[in-house]
C-alpha cells in the first residue's frame, strides 16, 4: 500500500475516524495496532509473520536483558538478542547476494559448478523494523532505557504504520512515552499533518517521478551516453533521492502527526552541508545516528588512538552502505563516504587546515565548501545508482577521461551554470546578499503555511493538489527506499 495510492488515503481516514470515534485508550491502540498490521498485510502479504516474530523476540530479549542478576546473563540475551533480527535481516536481504558473489570468485578460478540461487523475496520495510528492534535490545543493555511492560504498546513501537516501511528510524525512548496519553486529534495536529503529506507527495511524485525517468533512461545504459549527459543524469539523481526519501519522510511525520505523534526527522538541508561530516548529520540523520550509537561508539569510537578512529569510521559506513541494499556498488559507496570522512577528520580534525582561514570562515568561503562538498557527495550517488560494477567502471571512466561531446544545447547549458555559480559566489561577498539566501534557505515554509488561517490553508491544498494530479507521471513508482 504505497503512500502514493488512493487506497492508503482511504485507509488513513478510516483510521483518523476509527480513532475518534474511541473513546478509551487501550481501545485506541489496539486498533492503531490492528490497522499498522493490516498495512503491513496488504504490502507484504506472509511476511507479516516476520515483523510478529521479530516484535515478540527483542521484546522478550529486552525483558531478560533487564531483569537478569549477572552481567554475564544480560551479555547472553544482548547476543540472542542482536542475532535473532539481524539473522533474519542477513537471510532475506543478502543470502543471494551472498551466492552470487562466491559463484563469481570461484568461477574466476575456473570452477563451473554454481550454487543455485534461492531467488528469496525481500519483505517491505526489513531493514527499518529491525533496526528499530535492535536500537530497544541496546538501549536495555545500556540503562538508557526500561522496558515496556505492555506488549501491545510496544508492538505498536515497532509496526507504526507511517514509519513502519521506510523510517525514519524511530527508537522507543521517543515513541512509547508518547503512549501514555490517549490519542487526540486535534484540528491543529490535522492541519499540520496534512501540510506536511501534501508537500511530501508532491516532491515525490512531481520532482522525483519526472526527473526519475530521465535518470533510469541514461543509468540503463551508461556506455552509449555522453560524460556531460552523465553528470546530469547523476546531479538529477541527487535531487531525485533526496525528494524521493524526504518526501515519504514528510508524509510518514505528517501521518504520525495527525495522531499527536512526533517521530524524529530524517533531513536538515543536507545539500547545505559545508563539509562531509556535517553532510552524514543532516543526511538520513536517524540512521545515521543509529551506526554512530550503536556502531561507530562500540567499536571504540574515537577513544583507541588515530588508527583506530579511522578503522571505526571506515568500518561504519561500509556497513552503513551495505545497509542500503545487497550490491557491491552500495559496499563501495559506504566505503567511499568512510574515506572521505577520514580525510576529513585527518585535516580538519586533527590538523587544523582551514579553521582558521580567514577566507574559508566567510560567506563566500562558505559557499566553496559548501559547493566542495557536494561534489564529492554527487559523486557518490553516482556509485549509489550504477546498476552493476561494469557500469560502474563505465561510469567512473566516463568522468576521468571526460570525451567534450557537447551539443549546442548542452554546451550552453554548461557555460550558464558555470557562469551562474561564478556570479553566486561573487555576490556571497555581499553580507546583505548572503544574508539574504540564508534567510530565504532556513526559513520554516512548512511551519508557516501549518499555522495558517484556514481560508488560506486551504487554498495551499487546493493549489499543490492540482499541481500533484496534473504534472506527476502517469504512473507512480514505489518509493526508492523500499526497495532497502
Amino acid at each position: 500500500m504505497l503512500f502514493t495510492t488512493p487506497e492508503f488515503f482511504i485507509f488513513l481516514i478510516i483510521v483518523i475516524i476509527g480513532i475518534e470515534l474511541i473513546r478509551k485508550q487501550l481501545w485506541q491502540h489496539l486498533f492503531l495496532l490492528i490497522a499498522s498490521y493490516f498495512f503491513y498485510w496488504w504490502s507484504g502479504s506472509i511476511h507479516i509473520l516476520l515483523l510478529v516474530f521479530v516484535t515478540l523476540a527483542s521484546f522478550y530479549c529486552g525483558y531478560k536483558i533487564f531483569n537478569s542478576k549477572t552481567k554475564k546473563n544480560k551479555r547472553i540475551w544482548l547476543i540472542i538478542g542482536t542475532i535473532i533480527p539481524l539473522a533474519i535481516l542477513a537471510y532475506f536481504k543478502y543470502i543471494d547476494w551472498g551466492i552470487e558473489s562466491i559463484n563469481s570468485i570461484v568461477a574466476v578460478f575456473g570452477v563451473t559448478a554454481q550454487i543455485p540461487l534461492l531467488n528469496i523475496a525481500l519483505p517491505v520495510g526489513i531493514s527499518f523494523f529491525t533496526f528499530q528492534a535492535l536500537s530497544y535490545v541496546f538501549d536495555i543493555y545500556l540503562g538508557k532505557l526500561e522496558p515496556e511492560p505492555k506488549l501491545y504498546k510496544y508492538a505498536l513501537f515497532i509496526a507504526f504504520f507511517p514509519a513502519l516501511v521506510a523510517g525514519p528510524i524511530v527508537r522507543a525512548s521517543e515513541f512509547l512515552p508518547q503512549l501514555k496519553n490517549k490519542i487526540r486529534i486535534t484540528s491543529a495536529n490535522l492541519q499540520a499533518g496534512v501540510t506536511l503529506i501534501i508537500w511530501g507527495l508532491f516532491k515525490k511524485m512531481v520532482i522525483a517521478d519526472n526527473i526519475g525517468r530521465y535518470v533510469d533512461f541514461v543509468y540503463s545504459s551508461p556506455s552509449t551516453t555522453t560524460s556531460i549527459y552523465l553528470i546530469a543524469a547523476t546531479i538529477l539523481f541527487g535531487i531525485q533521492i533526496y525528494c524521493d526519501f524526504s518526501g515519504y519522510a514528510h508524509i510518514a511525520i505528517g501521518c504520525a502527526r495527525i495522531f499527536g505523534f512526533k517521530i524524529p526527522e530524517n533531513f536538515d538541508l543536507p545539500y547545505l552541508a559545508r563539509n562531509i561530516q556535517v553532510f552524514w548529520r543532516k543526511w538520513h540523520m536517524t540512521l545515521s545516528r543509529f551506526i554512530r550509537d550503536y556502531v561507530y561508539i562500540p567499536l571504540g569510537g574515537n577513544r583507541k588512538g588515530h588508527l583506530r578512529t579511522y578503522l571505526n569510521l571506515f568500518a561504519s559506513m561500509a556497513i552503513c552502505g551495505l545497509w542500503h541494499g545487497a550490491a557491491w556498488t552500495f559496499v563501495i559507496w559506504g566505503a567511499y563516504h568512510g574515506i572521505l570522512l577520514m580525510i576529513h577528520r585527518f585535516f580538519v580534525g586533527e590538523k587544523k587546515i582551514g579553521t582558521k582561514n580567514r577566507f574559508l570562515n566567510s560567506n563566500a568561503g562558505l559557499f566553496l565548501c559548501i559547493l566542495t562538498t557536494q561534489i564529492f557527495v554527487f559523486f557518490g550517488w553516482m556509485i549509489f545508482r550504477a546498476n552493476s560494477l561494469e557500469d560502474l567502471a563505465v561510469c567512473i571512466q566516463k568522468i576521468i577521461f571526460f570525451d567534450f561531446a557537447f551539443t549546442t544545447s548542452t554546451k550552453l547549458a554548461f557555460i550558464a551554470g558555470i557562469a551562474l555559480i561564478v556570479i553566486f559566489f561573487v555576490l556571497m561577498f555581499s553580507k546583505r546578499f548572503a544574508s539574504a539566501v540564508h534567510n530565504i534557505c532556513y526559513f520554516d515554509y512548512l511551519g508557516l503555511l501549518s499555522n495558517q488561517k484556514i481560508r488560506y490553508w486551504i487554498i495551499y491544498v487546493a493549489v499543490f493538489t492540482a499541481l500533484i494530479i496534473l504534472l506527476s507521471p502517469p504512473e507512480t513508482p514505489e518509493f526508492i527506499y523500499f526497495a532497502f
